[in-house]
Order: structure tokens, then sequence, then C-alpha cells
């Protein structure tokens, strides 16, 4: 099966490549890419004038639910959404009921996503680092590396004990498997429900302060720093944040970070009349917080974007604010969200929009994906982008099964319009079919 996809913005930051080409697919493989390549005879063939061609995009931090929580979310559905947002890897994260902290449940995980029925994308499945996410005894971090977790992490339950933390680091060094951290100090956010400052004030809301985010990065940062673990900082939301995990790559910590797309979009003053839908965690903080996370993204101190996918069933998000859960159903607005607020305000480059949501996740825990070089990934992942598409977000039209989603409504500018993973997984309604054509018999 030989595909082609011809006359489209080549977006490939593995090789610092923009260019206006094709790249060409055989028998699920990348086998030649750019400006002057030979289309000869094709399968099929996509015309992508004025779209991009970029690697697939690799989410380090999506919530798919399944085991224990299918009303939310289903592995099914989960990648469904994936490949509608243009993602052809995604991780998923450990908190499930049992949590991801033995090899068996990893093989779950690996089969269920692997199946027919599912979005024909690849997952990463994320190891409990412990046992049951309890923050007290260490999992079988080797068994749960030899089963194929990328990474580990205690993510919604972070460990508060240090002691415990440096153990997990030292482990984690002798068996080259970085610890990804969600950096709260739940005896300081404990009882809150937002933003600690003069929005909660007035909506007499109990607050999060932002040194229950900061003292754990700092706790993190300098245990990375001494141990020489490999540790990535989930979902950045402080400018404080930002600024230490700055001064820890200039001191050399083996330390990356990522942020999500709420967190430079909204501030706690979206709460407004107790919408649950604005309800994550970490909380959503200020415009000052916005502005700094952005310069962060500009200088290259975030490395990546992730989506942070946390749904919730209906019935759990239409309850009073304090009782509503925290989370928010994302991956199928990331994209257009990080376009139109980040990329279309040349806070990033295209290719650098790319780098962050696509190259960077993957060279971060060492994902065969986010690269469109030939032979570099064992099957081809590969997005088509339509940069100046206009669409609005429908929550209540989504594959995914959670419709939490603060985006409902929203104007956006760029989409993804097709999703290939090996084949074609994913079309919108909006890819015409006059780019599409099948060889003549």
């Amino acid at each position: 099966m030989r595909t082609v996809f011809k006359n489209g913005r080549i977006l490939d930051p593995s090789q610092e490549l923009d260019v206006i080409g094709s790249v060409i697919v055989e028998d699920g493989q990348v086998v030649d890419l750019g400006e002057d390549v030979e289309i000869g005879e094709f399968d099929e063939i996509y015309d992508c004038e004025g779209l991009w061609i970029a690697p697939g995009l690799v989410d380090l931090h999506a919530h798919l639910r399944e085991p224990g929580g299918e009303s939310r979310e289903t592995i099914k559905s989960g990648t469904q959404a994936a490949a509608a947002g243009g993602f052809t890897t995604i991780c998923c994260m450990p908190n499930t009921n049992p949590p991801l902290d033995t090899p068996s449940l990893v093989d779950f995980i690996l089969d269920k996503a692997s199946s027919p029925e599912a979005g024909g994308i690849f997952v990463q499945p994320i190891g409990a680092l412990t046992k049951g996410q309890l923050g007290k005894e260490l999992g079988d971090l080797a068994a749960l590396k030899m089963a194929g977790v990328a990474a580990v992490s205690d993510e919604g339950s972070p460990v508060q004990d240090a002691s415990v933390m440096m153990r997990a680091m030292e482990f984690c060094l002798q068996l080259d498997l970085p610890i990804m951290v969600h950096c709260e100090d739940t005896n300081l956010s404990e009882g809150g429900c937002m933003n600690d400052g003069p929005t909660s004030a007035m909506l007499g809301l109990p607050g999060i302060p932002r040194s229950a985010e900061e003292i754990m990065i700092m706790r993190n940062g300098v245990l990375a720093l001494n141990t020489g673990c490999r540790v990535h900082f989930m979902r950045l939301s402080t400018w404080g944040g930002v600024e230490m995990v700055r001064q820890f790559k200039y001191l050399g910590a083996p330390v990356t970070c990522e942020v999500c797309p709420p967190y430079l979009t909204l501030t706690d003053e979206h709460v407004g009349e107790f919408d649950p839908m604005f309800k994550t965690t970490p909380p959503l903080r200020t415009e000052v917080d916005i502005d700094i996370l952005m310069q962060g993204l500009a200088d290259g101190t975030i490395d990546a974007i992730a989506s942070d996918h946390s749904p919730y069933a209906p019935f759990e998000v239409e309850v009073p604010f304090e009782d509503a859960p925290m989370g928010m159903s994302t991956l199928e607005s990331a994209l257009g969200v990080i376009l139109t607020h980040v990329t279309a305000k040349n806070i990033l480059s295209p290719l650098e929009t790319i780098r962050r949501m696509s190259t960077a996740p993957a060279e971060i825990l060492g994902l065969d994906a986010g690269s469109l070089i030939p032979g570099k990934t064992p099957m081809a992942q590969l997005v088509l982008i339509d940069p100046h598409l206009e669409w609005v977000f429908d929550a209540t039209r989504t594959f995914s099964q959670g419709k939490n989603s603060p985006y409902h409504g929203w104007s956006f500018v760029g989409k993804p319009v097709l999703t290939f993973c090996g084949s074609e997984v994913y079309r919108d309604a909006m890819f015409s079919e006059e780019r599409y054509e099948l060889a003549m018999e």
C-alpha cells in the first residue's frame, strides 16, 4: 500500500524541517519526504495544499479511566477522542481503579488499546510509583518497566514523604526510568477547591495557595539535582514554578516540564458563578501566571504541552462547585486552543508548536513517535492540520464520554483534519473529499 501526502507544509522538528513538499508512506512506513520527492505510482493520495503535514501529536498526560472508571471514559472512547484531536500516541495515567501498579494491568491496557475497536493509536501506560498510589511503599518498578511502562508517577496522589521520594529517585535512576510528578503539598491544599486569592474570597470558596505547588516543585527539583534521576514536572500553573524549573535547569538538574492548555487561557475569574467546568487541579491561576507561562514556552523553559485530559461522567459534574471533581475533558480541543491562543499570537512558531506537542514529548520519555524520519518509528504517525480552519468546539459532539469541557462554544482557528497511524484512523468532516483520491484500478 503506497500512500502519498503531497503539496503540504512539512513541519518536522526532529530534523528541523519546514518545507513545502510531499511525504510518501509505503506499507505503513514513511519511506521518503521532502521538496523534490518523486511521487510515482500510488494507491491513495492526499492533496495537502494549504495544510501542515506534521508528526502525529504526542500527549504525555491523559486519563483513560479504564479499568474502574468506565462511566467516565473507556480506552476505546479515549483513543477515539485522541485520534480526533490529532494525537497518535498518548500516555495514560496510573490513577485507575485499581491503580496501574502490576504488570498484568499494564498488559490489560496495551491489549485493549491495540484491539480493532479502539482508536487505532498508540497508548503508552505510565506505572504507579508506589503500591496502590498510597505514597508509602515503592511498587515493583523493575517489573513495571519490563511490562512496558515509559515512566512512573503517583499523579494526583503525590508522594508527601520526602524520604520515600528520594528512595524512589535513587531506584529509578538505576532503572533509567523517569518519574512524572504532580507537585502538591496536600497539607496546604486540603479542603481547597480553587486558586487562593481575591476571587475565592469574593465567592466564599476555600482556596489552594500557589505555595502548595511551588514547595513541592522545590523539593522534587532538589532531589532530582542530588540523585540525578530524570524528573518531569506535570501541569505547571504558577509563575513561581516556571522560575524554579528554569533555575533547576541552569543548575544542571535532569528535569523537564509541561503546561496544559487551560493554564494558558483561563484564570480563576472564569469560575464566575460557581461553574464546575472550570474546576481543576492545580487550580486556574491569574493573568500574571499566564503571562509567565507563555514566556516559559517562548524561551524553552517549558518543554512540552500536554492535554491533562480528565473526563468525568455528566452526573459527577452536575453538582455544586465545592462537590464537583477536579478535571477537564481536553483531548479534542487541545490543538485548537494552542493554535488560536499561542501560535497565532506568535508566542510559538508553527515548527515550535509541533515540537512542544509532538517531538519534545516523545523525546522526554523516549517514545517511538514525534518524527517523520524514515525508519525512525515502527509505524508512520502523522497529522494533517488546517491552520486556517475556523470552527466552534461543541463538547456535546465529541468522542470522549466526558463532556466536562470549559471550551464548549469557543471559536478556534486551526484544526487537525486527518490523523494517520499506519493507516487513516480519523478524517474530519471538514476535510474535503476532493483532496483524496484512490488509484484507478
